[in-house]
């Protein structure tokens, strides 16, 4: 068991130059191309898809079944947590990791907790691994 410095840099794909494909409602796709896509790429998402978001009303949460976007800057009322944070395998945008000048939690450590060793020669994510 032990903490494993998580790398920032080396083993990357080849970034690709291929124009992606327009944004719609056909079958999801993980892909097969070997490159990586650039962080400024775009897909064209034609207008008709941009829909608004309904007001929450209480009822039951379901998918849904209109073919619109909801717009980027929507908000939700969430009140302080009252227990632990289930995402439902959803990303966290906008957190930041637990930050340390050591490893936390000596002799208390899960598998997969992770912290950012904040030191001036290291400044490195780190990963708990059994």
């Amino acid at each position: 068991m032990t903490w494993k410095k998580v790398m920032l840099e080396g083993d990357v794909a080849v970034l690709s130059d291929t124009v992606p494909v327009n944004v719609d409602f056909s079958a999801a796709s993980a892909g097969v191309a070997a490159g990586a896509s650039r962080q400024d790429h775009k897909h064209n998402v034609p207008p008709a898809l941009v829909g608004d978001l309904a007001a929450v009303d209480g009822q039951a949460a379901a998918v849904g079944t209109a073919n619109k976007f909801v717009r980027a800057d929507h908000r939700h009322a969430l009140g302080p947590l009252q227990a632990n944070l289930d995402c439902n395998q959803k990303q966290l945008v906008g957190q930041v990791m637990h930050v340390a000048a050591a490893a936390p939690n000596t002799g208390t450590e899960v598998e997969g907790q992770i912290y950012y060793n904040s030191t001036g020669g290291d400044k490195h994510p780190y990963i708990w691994i059994p």
